[in-house]
């Protein structure tokens, strides 16, 4: 029973983890991306506002990518462990 409750917060913690770091990524990607265009393409830009503008931008379209990720990123990490602990086994 405890071994079965501790994978639970272990698969999801690592869910948790998942989803920060594609939120983080995405939020990242968002200021460097309009600090970028505001560089280009604008004369006198406002880079505080860009790289905020960005951030919010960035965030929210990482937060809809976040959470579907992190599952297929579980699935694969678990699936790896699963495939090594049975690896040691037939050998």
């Amino acid at each position: 029973m405890l071994n079965i409750l501790g994978q639970i917060i272990r698969w999801l913690l690592t869910w948790v983890y998942f989803v920060l770091l594609v939120c983080f990524l995405g939020a990242l990607f968002g200021v460097i991306s309009h600090m970028l265009f505001g560089l280009f393409f604008l004369d006198a830009p406002d880079y505080g506002y860009l790289a905020s503008f960005g951030f919010s931008n960035g965030l929210r379209y990482g937060g809809v990518w976040a959470g579907g990720m992190a599952i297929v990123l579980c699935v694969i990490r678990a699936r790896k462990e699963y495939l090594q602990k049975h690896a040691d086994s037939e050998q």
